[in-house]
């Protein structure tokens, strides 16, 4: 009886035993990259800035180029016009001057597209830099798990990878960095190839020389709209001839000081600017007089 007990007492025993060998949980390996440590996340921030903020310049240089590619369109047509209208009316010198200019406008125009063109492949290959950069800092902070969360109790363990492991995949993200660096600094050569300074600027006052004529001649309709009466159109003659006069007489007061008494009456500008002045003096006693007479009246 004895001996049952203690058989049984041993079976007893050995049940907890077992139970407790089975229900144990192994351990889950979770492999984490420890890439976080060596790629600072304020760097990636700071290179993000830096590229958020180029890309913005480059749509704003490109949005210039192309209004300046409109305002240059339009001054092609304006100069041809101007060229036709001047071959009608015999000026074939002026003509062909308009003709010049409207070459030179053309020859920036297409200057014009090929940077527009440039400044949206920087803008793009810019774009992609931006992308990668915020995969990298998403998945830099993602990943980025500190060693005092690694706790013996729990079910989860962080086992680091292998060094050889680490130092590739670093590599991959290098490489690509590098491809795309490269790419956007051959773009910004390419488009500092292109700018040249004094053609831009050449091209700018031709552009500013005909928007004032545009705006000149909006202003003659607006100043002859103000003439109500032949009285008031005689008056705005003689106001356009006093200027006229003025600017003649400034011109001689400045040949007295350059030209000898003797060598004046040889020279042809002196000549033909003494008599543009007599001219126009003299139209304006005309036009004194007409306006005398109509006071008697």
């Amino acid at each position: 009886m004895t001996l049952n007990l203690v058989g049984v007492t041993a079976t007893t025993m050995a049940v907890p035993s077992l139970m407790l060998t089975t229900t144990r949980r192994k351990p889950i390996c979770l492999c984490v990259s420890s890439s976080a440590t060596t790629i600072n996340t304020q760097d990636l921030r700071s290179q993000l800035d830096q590229l958020h903020a180029e890309a913005h310049t480059t749509r704003t240089k490109a949005n210039s180029a192309r209004l300046r590619l409109l305002r240059l369109s339009e001054s092609a047509e304006k100069l041809q016009k101007q060229a036709a209208i001047s071959i009608q009316k015999g000026d074939e010198d002026y003509a062909r001057d308009m003709l010049f200019q409207r070459k030179q406008i053309l020859q920036a125009l297409e200057k014009s597209k090929i940077r527009i063109d440039l400044l949206d492949e920087l803008s793009a290959k810019l774009s992609e830099a931006i992308s990668l950069k915020e995969s990298q800092l998403v998945g830099n902070v993602t990943i980025n798990i500190e060693d005092t969360m690694q706790d013996d109790s729990s079910p989860v363990r962080i086992i680091a990878p292998k060094e050889e492991v680490l130092k590739d995949s670093l590599n991959d993200d290098s490489d690509v960095n590098k491809m795309k660096f490269n790419d956007i600094q051959d773009v910004k050569i390419s488009l500092e190839s292109r700018e040249n300074p004094l053609e831009d600027k050449e091209i700018d006052n031709i552009l500013k020389s005909l928007s004032t004529d545009i705006g000149n001649e909006n202003s003659i309709p607006s100043s002859l709209s103000k003439i109500s009466s032949y009285e008031d159109f005689l008056e705005h003659i003689d106001q356009k001839l006093s200027e006229i006069e003025t600017e003649l007489v400034s011109v001689l007061n400045v040949s007295i000081l350059v030209l000898d008494r003797e060598e004046r009456p040889k020279n042809f500008r002196w000549q033909q600017t003494t008599e543009l002045l007599e001219s126009i003096h003299g139209i304006r006693q005309r036009i004194r007089k007409t306006k005398e007479a109509k006071v008697r009246i």
